[in-house]
């Protein structure tokens, strides 16, 4: 098994892939839901496909949270400093 490696990426290049990974897991989950509704269900039928596409999306969403929130947790905080206003 090999170790994994660092993700070296920047934030415009993680966003945007979230976008791709957003299309193909909706698309697919889309995909793999109408050839429920029309292989299993003995019809087509038309919820198994709006689920598959609702866990795409769910699933794209939270790979693209965890990537965002890695790389955004792993930057050096900066202090903040409040300044009073009179």
């Amino acid at each position: 098994m090999s170790q994994s490696t660092a993700d070296v990426r920047d934030f415009e290049e993680r966003y945007s892939a979230c976008f791709v990974d957003f299309g193909l897991k909706s698309a697919a989950g889309l995909l793999i839901g109408s050839m429920v509704g029309s292989f299993f269900l003995r019809g087509y039928k038309k919820w198994p496909m709006y689920i598959g596409g609702g866990l795409g999306f769910g699933l794209a969403y939270t790979n693209c949270e965890n990537s965002l929130n890695q790389y955004l947790m792993s930057m050096d905080p900066k202090a903040c400093k409040i300044k009073k206003t009179a």
